[in-house]
């Protein structure tokens, strides 16, 4: 097996260019991730490497985040999934999608568009209803309201980084290393990549009925979640609905972290750990 150079590289979609890393084996076979919200691809540095050994990984910036495309005030569902089904689109081979929150609903959507262009599907904690979703984005408005100020009012990542600090300085379990990436992911971010989602949630979710996107999509499926305890989003209602509703689909959860999953220390190798067992029958 032949592994090449990793490299970012871009891709022109026809709303946004997309930077993505290219990561892995010379195997026809891709694996597609995408980032949660306000972040960018380097979520997925710590599980790259493993995974690229048997798959052709490729790790996207959303449009807006990371070194991707600024497209102002145009950040809802339906223009992420547009962008990403025309990345999937490119490939002869279908592709396994790897999704973290907002970048799991996405994966379901360009799922549900490129049926024959899927062929697995691994979604971390994501609001699967909507009254899930609405309730998670306004218990996060002030989370948010505090990013975008401490971003217009740093001048460099370094005063952002230091800002952030302080802010986080009473939320255990906020090291060094998450305020060091998530200064960089807030530094790059469209400032305006929250406008739809905070104050035209009709418009945001449009294109997204989960019922009918789960209908439409046969392949394999892996849910993870954390603890609602520590903060995962996922509901236990969501977690019975799936399970009584659809064959294809698997839930795990992984104990002992909440919605960061893979970014928490206690999370990355069990994380891991189930997406490998599952990509071994796929």
């Amino acid at each position: 097996m032949v592994l090449h150079i990793p490299r970012e590289r871009t891709f022109d979609a026809k709303a946004a260019k997309l930077n993505y890393l290219d990561y892995g084996s010379s195997s026809d076979q891709p694996l597609i991730m995408l980032h949660g919200g306000a972040w960018r691809w380097q979520e997925y540095l710590s599980l790259i490497p493993s995974l690229g050994q048997r798959w052709h990984t490729y790790a996207l910036d959303l449009r807006g985040n990371g070194r991707s495309g600024w497209v102002p005030n145009t950040y809802r569902l339906q223009d992420f999934a547009e962008d990403n089904a025309e990345f999937v689109s490119q490939f002869n081979a279908p592709a396994v999608l790897v999704g973290h929150s907002i970048g799991g609903v996405i994966a379901l959507m360009v799922a549900a568009r490129c049926p024959g262009k899927v062929k697995a599907l691994i979604i971390e904690d994501i609001p699967l209803t909507l009254d899930n979703y609405r309730r998670v984005i306004d218990s996060s408005r002030d989370m948010f309201g505090l990013w975008l100020g401490l971003k217009k009012s740093a001048k460099s990542e370094k005063e952002l980084s230091m800002a952030l600090a302080d802010a986080y300085k009473d939320h255990p379990g906020v090291t060094s290393t998450w305020i060091l990436f998530f200064a960089g992911c807030l530094w790059q971010l469209d400032p305006t990549f929250f406008n739809a989602l905070l104050h035209d949630f009709d418009g945001f979710v449009g294109g997204y009925d989960y019922q009918d996107i789960l209908s439409k999509i046969d392949c394999p499926v892996l849910f993870l979640r954390g603890e609602n305890k520590l903060g995962a989003i996922m509901t236990d209602d969501e977690i019975s609905w799936l399970q009584h509703n659809f064959s294809n689909v698997q839930c795990t959860q992984i104990e002992g972290v909440g919605h960061l999953l893979h970014l928490q220390d206690r999370g990355q190798t069990p994380v891991l750990a189930a997406m490998r067992a599952f990509l071994e029958f796929v």
